[in-house]
Parts: C-alpha cells; structure tokens; sequence
C-alpha cells in the first residue's frame, strides 16, 4: 500500500469515510502538512464534521487552517453548538469574519452564549455592529429562560416572550437586553394577554426606571399582576426566581 501521503485522494477520502472517527483523524492528521488542505476541500462537509471531536486539541488547528473558506463555514454550521464553541476559538482572526458573517442570529446568540469571555469579545468585534443588539437580545433571551428553568419550573418559548408554567399558575415573561424595563413591560403585559397568563414578569439587565416600577405598583394594585426585576448573570437567580414566585398568588 501506498504511503498516506502519495495515496490518491478518491482512495484516500475512502478509506477515510469507511474508517471509525478516530482511526479516520489519525488518516487525516498523518499526512504531509502541504497534501492536507488538498484532500479536505475534496471531502464532504459531513465527513469533516465527523471527524472534529476524534481530533486532539492541537490538531484542530492544523484541520481549521486546512480548510477552504466554505468549507470552514459549512463545518463550523454543522456542528453541534458545544462543539462548535470549541472550534471557534481556534478560526485564525482573519478567517473569523466571514464564519460568524455567514451564521444566523440565533446560532450567533448560541455560540456566544457557549464562550468565555475573551472568545465572546474576540467574536463580537468582528461581527456586523448592525446585528449586535438583535443577537445579543437573543443569547439574553436564551440565558433567562434557562436561569428560569433552574427555578424548577417549566418554560417555553412563545413567540419572542417566555411562558412559565408552575402547577395551574401561567406567567408570561418578556427578556429584554438593554432595557430600562419600558420595553419589556409593555411585551410582557402583550404577551400575557395573548396568551390568558395569570401574570407578567419583565426582565431586564438596566434597572428599570422610577416610571416603570411606579406603574407595575399601579397595575399590581388595579387587580393585573406584573413586576420588573433585573437580571444580569447567575448571581441574580435567587432574585429572579423570588420575583416570579411573588407572581404565584
């Protein structure tokens, strides 16, 4: 047999494709540094996708570097979110752009949500400053629905708002990034209507302003249950979850 690296690619990539994960990165990873880039832009996207979590570390970002433009994209997207926050960091900077560029809002959200704060800012200076707010707004969503769901209780998502169900007790909730709480509570009161809640919750990481609190004061004492409350991290769970059981009445 023909060493790895003077294997015809169709052979090559065969073998590759009938081999288990692990056996068919040790292929991969083998061969000469110049033939790689060669034989990943001859394979299918799923057959690189495959391959990623057999890689060691230190091999990932000889595979990342090896790859087209369109394949690294088309990789990277078809990747299990928790695996795709792995490879991420190891996309060279000048390679970034084009990947998150390519993403939809809500993978964007999903992948920041996933990255440590370095990563995170790494990622989001080379986003589109026009999607920014609109994706931030969605990994906000997506981290109080699961601070919720901590809270021992059920949470579906409902069109653009949240609706928490505890026994026979139904609470729409509205998560609003960068929100003094004049948006969120009009959504969450919106949302509440829709959907016959027995409450509203806005949440918000602004404090809401003297306004906001004055009027969910008035509408708690006109008989319609609603509170503001500001969450930011895992550090305000305990005060998330006490301002929703307020609402269980």
């Amino acid at each position: 047999m023909l060493p790895g690296g003077m294997m015809p690619v169709t052979q090559l990539i065969a073998m590759i494709r009938s081999s288990p994960p692990k056996s068919a990165a040790g292929l991969l990873m083998a061969m000469p540094a110049e033939r790689l880039p060669v034989v990943t832009a001859a394979m299918r996207p799923a057959d690189l996708v495959r391959l990623v979590p057999a890689l060691k570390p230190e091999a990932r970002r000889g595979f990342i570097q090896s790859l087209g433009p369109k394949h690294l994209f088309e990789v990277i997207r078809g990747m299990p979110l928790d695996e795709a926050a792995v490879l991420l960091p190891v996309v060279p900077t000048e390679r970034l752009g084009p990947v998150v560029a390519g993403l939809s809002d809500g993978a964007l959200a999903a992948l920041l949500d996933g990255l440590p704060p370095d990563q995170r800012q790494r990622v989001e200076s080379v986003a589109d400053p026009r999607r920014e707010q609109r994706v931030l707004g969605l990994a906000y969503g997506d981290a109080v629905a699961r601070a919720l769901a901590r809270g021992n209780v059920q949470v579906v998502w409902q069109d653009d708002g949240l609706l928490v169900t505890k026994a026979r007790w139904r609470i729409a909730v509205a998560a609003r990034h960068g929100d003094d709480g004049r948006v969120a509570v009009r959504d969450a009161e919106d949302t509440a209507y829709k959907l016959r809640a027995d409450g509203a919750l806005a949440v918000t990481d602004v404090p809401a302003t003297d306004d906001v609190l004055r009027y969910c004061k008035e509408a708690r004492a006109d008989g319609r249950p609603l509170e503001t409350v500001t969450w930011v991290d895992d550090r305000h769970d305990g005060h998330l979850i006490r301002t929703l059981v307020s609402l269980f009445q």
